[in-house]
């Protein structure tokens, strides 16, 4: 019964100090950014090579579990495209 003690003791005094010495990783995220051919503007049939980035927000919507998000898009050179296939018209 006193060993058992002991060990419960040595492993709550290990959880302890792992819970509290270590600090998670610091990972940071890079904004994702996306090369495709898509239109123009609404209702336009030309197609352009378009930059699409998504930058996550610091707001938590108590409702859900997912985190906001940003979308940004700029039509860029048509060399940031030439490894994906472009739509037919």
């Amino acid at each position: 019964m006193f060993r058992f003690a002991i060990v419960a003791l040595v492993t709550l005094g290990l959880v302890l100090l792992t819970a509290f010495g270590l600090h998670p990783a610091s990972a940071t995220v890079s904004n994702p950014e996306f090369y495709a051919w898509n239109f123009a503007s609404v209702g336009s049939s030309e197609l352009v090579c378009k930059k699409t980035v998504v930058v996550p927000q610091n707001l938590l919507f108590p409702s859900s579990s997912m985190q906001a998000v940003t979308i940004n898009s700029a039509k860029v050179d048509r060399k940031f495209c030439a490894n994906s296939t472009q739509p037919v018209n």
